[in-house]
């Protein structure tokens, strides 16, 4: 009996423990699940309209000119008069510096006289040589009696009529006479190379005459064309030196803008080119509206530079304009088809935007094509996207974190 009682007094433990676990595990409290709401972000939405628009882009230059003209000294003198300030028109040939030219005068007087004393030269080489021509004759002549009294005193030194000494004064005032028609022979075959020798030094003297009534030239400065000064670097007193810079100018008739164009245009724009279309650009110089023609790209890129340099000639009045001046531009391209407008704060990045699909982003890729300002002045953004439809709804808002998947909350624009 005590052995049946060790062994079933265990046995009826267990089972009262599991009972008692079972019980309270059936009678514990349910644990509540609490569901955390999705959160929704509120955006603007725009829908989707694709139209057949001309897009405009926004270019920013300054206006150069490709004749501008830094006028230098070309003498060492002083300044003696300055007719013109910075700013000021000027016309083509009028005065604008006189440098002192006095020692360009005294030069001028010397070159002067260099070439009065070749012309001289000339002048008694021509007559020398036209007395030697004379000459001759009568020393030929004069040679013939010479050698007729050798002749003669020969004959008389062999008939004992004359002495030894008569025929060797005979003989020497022969040689005498020979010497002096050699010489003067001489003096006549050597005229045409000194005329030579006086000719050259003469262009050489006249050359240097020209130089110096240059320079006289050269102290008066004038302006080589109308335009107007953009810098003056001389006062009245000063010296100055050859190469020394006394002032700049522009023309003003040959104003125009350098503007980049950025590279993902430049194969429209080359094309509208070549077919021969006239791309206009306008822009606000004050409250004055101005037009620009794009005459042509420029042939170099710059380094590090996103584009095209456009080159724009100013259509109209060009005497407002300053050289340096920043300048705006709006040109327009060619119509562009099946393009949407939106508002700039839909594009997210450089070419993606987000769609409204059921309550929830999705980004879709698209092709910048240019801008557009609608009727109120507005500034809008030109693309278009082949996964695009009409009446899509796009997200307007600047969201921090837009995801594809994102959840939001329409609201129209």
């Amino acid at each position: 009996m005590a052995l049946l009682k060790r062994i079933l007094l265990p046995i009826v433990i267990i089972i009262i423990s599991i009972g008692v676990f079972a019980v309270l595990k059936h009678n514990k409290p349910e644990k509540m699940v609490i569901q955390k709401p999705e959160k929704v972000w509120r955006v603007n939405t725009v829908p989707l309209n694709f139209q057949h628009i001309s897009p405009e882009i926004t270019l920013y230059g300054r206006i150069e000119t490709p004749r501008k003209s830094t006028l230098k000294s070309a003498l060492v003198a002083d300044v003696m008069s300055v007719s013109v300030l910075e700013g000021s028109k000027v016309d083509i040939g009028q005065q604008l510096i006189k440098l002192d030219d006095t020692d360009v005068q005294l030069l001028l007087e010397q070159r002067q006289a260099d070439l009065a004393e070749v012309n001289a030269l000339i002048d008694s080489e021509v007559e020398r040589f036209k007395r030697d021509k004379g000459l001759l004759e009568q020393e030929t002549e004069l040679l013939q009696l010479a050698d007729k009294a050798v002749a003669r005193a020969k004959k008389l030194e062999q008939s004992r009529l004359a002495s030894q000494s008569s025929l060797d004064d005979a003989l020497a005032n022969k040689q005498r006479q020979e010497l002096t028609l050699k010489r003067l022979n001489y003096d006549i075959a050597e005229h045409p190379p000194r005329v030579a020798q006086l000719q050259a030094r003469k262009k050489r003297t006249q050359a240097l005459l020209k130089q110096a009534k240059v320079n006289l030239k050269r102290s008066n400065i004038v302006a080589p064309f109308s335009g107007r000064i953009s810098q003056l670097d001389v006062a009245v007193g000063d010296r100055v030196r050859a190469g020394d810079s006394l002032l700049s100018l522009y023309d003003l008739e040959s104003l125009e803008v350098r503007a980049q164009i950025p590279g993902r245009y430049i194969s429209q724009i080359q094309k509208m080119i070549n077919q021969g279309e006239v791309l206009v650009a306008t822009a606000f110089i004050g409250e004055q509206k101005l037009s620009f023609k794009l005459e042509r790209l420029s042939g170099e890129v710059k380094l590090d530079s996103g584009g095209i340099d456009g080159l724009f000639s100013i259509i109209g009045n060009q005497q407002m304009l300053a050289l340096g001046t920043f300048v705006e531009l709006k040109l327009q391209l060619a119509v562009q088809h099946n393009v949407v407008a939106l508002p700039f704060n839909a594009l997210y990045g450089m070419n993606h935007i987000y769609r409204l699909n059921e309550g929830y982003l999705e980004s879709v890729d698209i092709e910048r094509v240019g801008e557009y300002t609608n009727d109120k002045g507005k500034k809008l953004l030109l693309l278009r996207s082949d996964n695009l439809r009409q009446g899509d709804e796009v997200v307007s808002t600047q969201l921090p974190n837009a995801i594809t998947g994102l959840r939001v909350e329409a609201l129209s624009e």
